[in-house]
């Protein structure tokens, strides 16, 4: 299967500083990560699990998504915290998390005291494939917040796909063209794995802005996360198709 990634991050599209960012006057985005008819709603980000994700702002410019996954640990990408520009890792207390974001109002704020990533992970090659299933981070708050969070799943590879089941899971982020929305899309699917990596495969729609935003399994009013949102592959026939990265290759690397 031949194939490129094209990283989710809305980092060289949206300016974001410590104020939030405005998308009037902006030219559309291309709808990377969209196949077909674009299935993505709009949610209540009053209500919880969505109260639980927001917008990762780094004043140095660019937002991504993340989910409060402890009272003070935000689940995101690792891309999302390394500055293209000045070949650098962004510095903790540069990075903004704002949780329950919708256009200016939001639930919790913090900033960020500290990453944890995987040590191997290479921002500089981040569409390599090796690179793509490493690409997760864990930000650790400067203070905890009062927002009820995520838990990650914990069931193993095999019982992860089976409980999908009919309803699919979820992906939800704050996409460059809804970037003041909290945007999901539901009912979509786990296709497989990467054979190379271990890299989830999935149809659910999203495009630059969601990358560290979550996959979610939903039933009734229980919530769990399976991955992490990381890019899209492109495969030879053009065709596009999201990948993640599961929950257990970065589960037990979460600061207790």
């Amino acid at each position: 299967m031949a194939f490129r990634f094209l990283l989710l991050a809305g980092l060289a599209f949206i300016a974001v500083g410590t104020a939030f960012a405005q998308t009037s006057g902006l030219p559309p985005l291309p709808k990377i990560g969209i196949e077909g008819e674009d299935n993505r709603t709009r949610v209540d980000s009053k209500t919880w699990p969505w109260i639980a994700i927001g917008r990762i702002n780094r004043e140095v410019g660019g937002h991504c998504t993340g989910t409060l996954i402890a009272p003070d640990k935000v689940l995101t990408a690792a891309h999302c915290l390394y500055n293209r520009d000045d070949g650098r890792w962004t510095v903790p207390f540069e990075v903004h998390f704002v949780t329950g974001y919708d256009r200016g109002s939001f639930a919790a704020h913090a900033r960020a005291k500290s990453f944890t990533h995987d040590p191997e992970y290479d921002p500089k090659r981040a569409t390599n494939v090796q690179q793509m299933a490493r690409d997760w981070a864990i930000i650790t708050l400067d203070q905890p917040l009062k927002v009820k969070p995520v838990p990650l799943a914990s069931g193993s590879k095999p019982e992860i796909f089976a409980a999908q089941g009919k309803a699919g899971v979820n992906a939800a982020g704050y996409n460059g063209d809804w970037s003041e929305i909290l945007m999901i899309h539901s009912g979509c699917r786990l296709l497989g794995m990467l054979a190379e990596r271990p890299l989830m495969i999935h149809d659910c729609d999203t495009t630059f802005g969601a990358s560290g935003g979550p996959l979610l399994r939903i039933d009734g009013d229980k919530a769990e996360i399976v991955g992490v949102l990381s890019g899209v592959l492109q495969l030879k026939n053009k065709s596009e198709r999201g990948a993640a990265v599961p929950v257990w290759v970065f589960r037990s690397s979460v600061p207790r």
